[in-house]
């Protein structure tokens, strides 16, 4: 047998062999543990980072950091459970403080924020990786009319 014969790849699957809640639970489990491995060497989760992200744009409040994660998101990291578990180690590590309600991103919180941001660009780059622009945005306008028609709105 050839060294080619040896080392070929096994055959593929179609991937509409399988049900679209497979290759959606797939992508987003592969995708939580790669970023939440990325981003546990700068101390975050992924839900803390896409709460830190919705504050670069303005202070907000709990309530609307909640509407900034997915349902799944804010409990799909080991530790904290809840937007506000993930917010209050935030204030502890000193990335965010409250003014009332409301939580601003601290200058070190942005700093970091900046570092972190450079970190998910490149995932987001290995994860979308023989994908040309045109194919990401067809991915992504297909998943948003799926939530759609399944009642998300956006809010």
């Amino acid at each position: 047998m050839s060294d080619s014969q040896q080392h070929q790849e096994p055959p593929q699957e179609r991937p509409t062999e399988q049900l679209l809640s497979y290759w959606l639970n797939m992508v987003d489990t592969l995708l939580t543990q790669r970023v939440n491995e990325s981003l546990a060497e700068h101390g975050l989760t992924r839900a803390q980072w896409q709460l830190m992200n919705a504050l670069t744009t303005r202070p907000q409040s709990t309530e609307e950091l909640a509407h900034a994660l997915p349902m799944s998101v804010a409990g799909a990291d080991e530790g904290p459970r809840t937007v506000k578990e993930h917010l209050d180690e935030l204030v502890e590590s000193g990335w965010l403080v409250t003014e009332g309600d409301l939580y601003t991103l601290t200058s070190t919180g942005r700093t970091s924020g900046e570092r972190v941001a450079a970190v998910v660009e490149e995932l987001r780059a290995d994860i979308t990786e023989g994908l040309d622009e045109q194919q990401y945005e067809t991915v992504m306008s297909a998943l948003q009319t799926m939530a759609r028609n399944l009642g998300w709105t956006r809010s």
